[in-house]
């Protein structure tokens, strides 16, 4: 699980922002969060804000950060890694720095984060938390490493552009703590459905899914079913992953639906509304991350999706039945009909703003502090009405609009 977030110097962020993912003392919705025996965390983390405020900023940082770790320097040529543009601030010559505090599969909690300054590796360091206290497993400067109870000045393939999680973790696979970590990584996914590539790929993983697993092709029907009960099958072709191997790796999906009279319909997955295609895609991750305890992140998670049908993803998440392995969904979005005290605890609910200066900042509704004059200094109490609160500026992290006029002279 994450605990929490830290990032510096990531595009919009000038400052060190933190995205808390452990829980408060609030008593409100307590199935929201998972309470285990190392501390109470949250489920479900939604931001908010305007255009261009850093929302998407705060999730694609996440994303460079296991980018930068699981992309080795000799493939790193091939990788997505945009390196032109996420130094919004270099002109003040700091690096970026990045940290998560996590929870791994041997419910160790970690602390791991590295810095990098024009594509260097400046420091990294990991971090084991025993009795409330954080020790070191290793620290690096430069590319100097000091691991415990070792010390390692030189090591084989360590470089500049590297970093020593990614080495270490290949060299020694039964090397418990780097490999918790480094499998961490791997297992939490950031979702940019807007990258047609992205959908392309998702469509072949799923589609062999289908082909290849029964019992995949029933849980998925089953729960597109939910929100479209006429839907009755979905249908590949070919029928058999030997076919696919002679008709290079091509797979066709149909959706099978009732129509009048109870006559049976197979139409292309083309044809299908945008809101049935997305959920068809998020549903793979979703699976994952309810059953196996990944963490997911998604930017803009209600576009192209009834308000009510986002809602029901949000309770997949809090819903302990459904959400037995703790998985996380973190997520940017502008959807107010959900942004309510029926569907979330404060600490859940973030804004992101940007200042006059374009610098970006993250804050949860738990921690904000009101600034009206009938309630100045106070916190927003659990009975307010968030999403009206919200659009009329209470809390910042609004678009703030100007008069636009029109010249019709010639």
């Amino acid at each position: 699980m994450l605990i929490r977030f830290s990032f510096k110097n990531f595009k919009s962020f000038k400052n060190e922002n933190c995205l808390d993912m452990e829980a408060t003392s609030l008593k409100e919705h307590e199935y929201n969060v998972a309470k285990i025996d190392n501390g109470e965390y949250l489920k479900v983390s939604a931001i908010y804000g305007a255009n261009a405020s850093g929302k998407t900023n705060v999730l694609q940082a996440f994303d460079y950060m296991k980018k930068r770790i699981l992309v080795s320097d000799d493939s790193k040529k091939n990788s997505p890694i945009d390196e032109e543009n996420i130094y919004s601030f270099m002109i003040n010559n700091d690096p970026i720095a990045l940290e998560v505090e996590i929870l791994a599969k041997n419910n160790k909690i970690y602390k791991y984060g590295f810095e990098v300054l024009k594509d260097k590796i400046i420091s990294e360091w990991l971090f084991e938390k025993r009795v409330n206290k954080f020790y070191s497993i290793f620290e690096r400067e430069n590319n100097n490493v000091s691991m415990k109870p070792n010390k390692i000045s030189e090591l084989v393939n360590i470089d500049e552009r590297t970093l020593f999680l990614n080495i270490y973790s290949k060299i020694d696979r039964n090397n418990e703590d780097f490999s918790n970590v480094y499998d961490w990584f791997v297992n939490s996914t950031y979702l940019d459905l807007g990258n047609p590539n992205f959908e392309r790929f998702i469509n072949n993983r799923v589609s062999l899914k289908i082909l290849s697993d029964e019992n995949y092709k029933k849980e998925l029907l089953k729960f597109i079913k939910t929100f479209d009960s006429g839907i009755e099958g979905i249908k590949t072709t070919p029928d058999s992953i030997e076919a696919v191997k002679n008709n290079n790796g091509i797979i066709d999906i149909e959706v099978i639906h009732k129509g009048e009279n109870g006559e049976l319909k197979a139409l292309p997955f083309y044809l299908e509304s945008n809101g049935t295609r997305k959920m068809f895609h998020l549903f793979d991750f979703f699976i994952d991350a309810l059953k196996n305890g990944m963490v997911l992140f998604v930017d803009e998670l209600d576009a192209k999706l009834h308000p009510l049908l986002t809602r029901y993803i949000i309770n997949l998440f809090h819903n302990s039945d459904t959400n037995k392995g703790n998985g996380q969904l973190i997520y940017s979005t502008h959807d107010t009909v959900n942004l309510n005290k029926e569907t979330f605890r404060r600490d859940e609910i973030w804004f992101a703003e940007k200042d006059k200066d374009g610098i970006s900042e993250i804050y949860a509704l738990s921690d904000y502090i009101l600034e009206d004059d009938k309630n100045a200094g106070k916190k927003v109490r659990n009975d307010a009405t968030y999403n009206k609160d919200y659009l009329t500026g209470r809390y910042g992290a609004i678009p703030v609009l100007e008069e636009f006029d029109i010249d019709y002279e010639e």
